[in-house]
């Protein structure tokens, strides 16, 4: 007997699997689920690698299953109509939805430019949802379908997932506006004496250059906004993304300094990861594409 706990990829492959043992065609089971044929290849190809079986013999124009694809689509079936009788009502909000795992200051970035790429294309529910700490709860996420897509400094190195490296993130020095050591600019060696306020990711300090001691740091949070409060009371100076800077230095008393030296931030290039899913809605699809060309 053959047992599968599927996760969301696995069950895909295995619905397009069960189309083709239906129609008996890889283009008429990519008409069915109105996906690309070179989807639908890509699926019976994994699954003959993970079964170690041809599934399918071509006999003049018709695919015929293997002995062995006929017990799989015979137990299949079952266990699939059992996960989706489960999963029905999470499907229908999946389809109205489009969920975003990220740190908050990456979302307010990613969100608002999806949001216009959504204009011309089937409108959404965007939902975000923070990003876990651990690469093995990052995986889950996608794995079992419980986020779109995932944008983060690390790309997730799995089989089943696609990333891609976005852009380069800029990053600003800033201190409050009355500092009185700092007026316009700041030289290495003044950066490398102020205390900092830095931001404590899931390994460390996401926010300090590589030349600075961790000894420096006098106050850290998860959270750019308390980060940016302590500064603008204090004589704390603070490494943020250009982008959170220009968002928000109407709101604190802070200033942006003049530096001419390197900032060696260990986490600066943004990578976009998602599923590799074959049964994907052509809409998400599209505006995923869409994404893969943010800057």
């Amino acid at each position: 007997m053959i047992y599968l706990k599927l996760s969301k990829a696995e069950t895909s492959r295995i619905g397009v699997f069960n189309t083709v043992m239906k129609t008996k065609s890889l283009s008429q089971a990519a008409l069915a689920l109105d996906i690309s044929q070179s989807s639908v290849y890509a699926a019976i190809k994994k699954l003959r690698i993970l079964y170690n079986d041809a599934l399918f013999i071509r006999d003049k124009k018709m695919l015929v299953p293997t002995e062995f694809a006929k017990r799989l689509h015979v137990e299949t079936l079952g266990l699939l109509k059992d996960q989706q009788d489960a999963e029905s009502v999470s499907d229908v909000i999946d389809k109205l939805s489009f969920t975003f795992s990220c740190a908050a200051h990456i979302a307010t970035t990613v969100i608002p430019l999806t949001y216009l790429l959504m204009q011309q294309s089937t409108p959404f529910t965007l939902e975000h949802t923070n990003l876990p700490s651990s690469p093995e709860d990052k995986v889950n996420l996608l794995l079992n379908n419980k986020v779109d897509v995932i944008f983060d400094y690390m790309p997730i190195q799995h089989k089943d997932i696609f990333f891609k490296r976005l852009f380069k993130e800029n990053y600003a020095i800033v201190c409050r506006k009355d500092h009185p050591r700092l007026y316009e600019s700041i030289s290495l060696k003044q950066f490398s004496r102020e205390k900092q306020a830095a931001l404590r990711g899931s390994s460390g300090f996401d926010n300090l250059v590589e030349e600075v001691n961790i000894e420096t740091v006098s106050f850290c949070s998860h959270n750019y906004l308390d980060l940016l409060a302590m500064v603008e009371v204090s004589d704390l100076i603070c490494v943020i993304p250009v982008n959170i800077y220009l968002k928000l230095q109407a709101s604190f008393n802070i200033k942006e300094l003049v530096f001419n030296f390197r900032l060696n931030i260990k986490k600066n290039n943004l990578y976009i990861n998602y599923l590799k899913d074959p049964a994907r809605q052509n809409d998400k699809e599209w505006l995923l594409k869409k994404m893969e060309k943010m800057h």
